[in-house]
């Protein structure tokens, strides 16, 4: 992990082309870029994050009320016509639903622990990007510090190959909030 030093932290007085690409990709601006480097969120970053979080909340509510529908469904008529495969579809229901909302309950407890400490996390160094092709899609990577970051195709872009950056995203949710060339 990067240290910020006090020559780090002045703000970039010559916005570059570079600089720009990655702001509009990533949706940020000076005041966020300025609170990160002073090692916190901005208030425009704590408001996404927020959303995000409620957003997740939602989602989460309505998956779950659908699937134990459907799987009390399955499991009913399942045992109303003898029937041991829709019986056992809805059990299975049952478990997807509960590793399911485990894993949005995850997103949503690291976005509050993100909220509350209102800590980030700051990588440096030379940017790798990685493009990896697939059958479903192309995955888009950038490599820093040690640490993979799944991006997509404007952010991806945003980056110069093999340049050195600075990159903030949250400490627990790991959610990317800015980006600058490094001097």
């Amino acid at each position: 992990m990067l240290k910020l030093t006090a020559a780090m932290m002045k703000p970039n007085r010559h916005m570059t082309a570079r600089a720009a690409a990655l702001m509009a990709a990533m949706n940020f601006n000076e005041t966020d870029l300025q609170a990160n480097r002073q090692g916190h969120l901005s208030l425009a970053q704590t408001d996404r994050l927020k959303r995000m979080r409620r957003r997740y909340i939602l989602m989460a509510a309505v998956l779950f009320l659908a699937m134990v529908l459907v799987a009390a469904l399955l499991i009913f008529f399942g045992q109303r016509s003898q029937n041991t495969i829709l019986s056992a579809a809805g059990g299975l229901l049952t478990v997807v639903n509960a590793l399911v909302m485990g894993g949005l309950g995850r997103i949503c407890i690291r976005a509050g622990g993100d909220l509350r400490t209102g800590g980030i996390e700051v990588l440096g160094g030379d940017v790798e990007r990685v493009l990896r092709r697939g059958r479903q899609g192309d995955n888009y990577l950038l490599r820093i510090d040690g640490a993979s970051l799944v991006v997509t195709k404007d952010i991806f872009l945003g980056f110069q190959h093999e340049a050195p950056y600075r990159i903030y995203r949250t400490r627990l949710s790991r959610l990317l909030l800015s980006a600058e060339p490094a001097p």
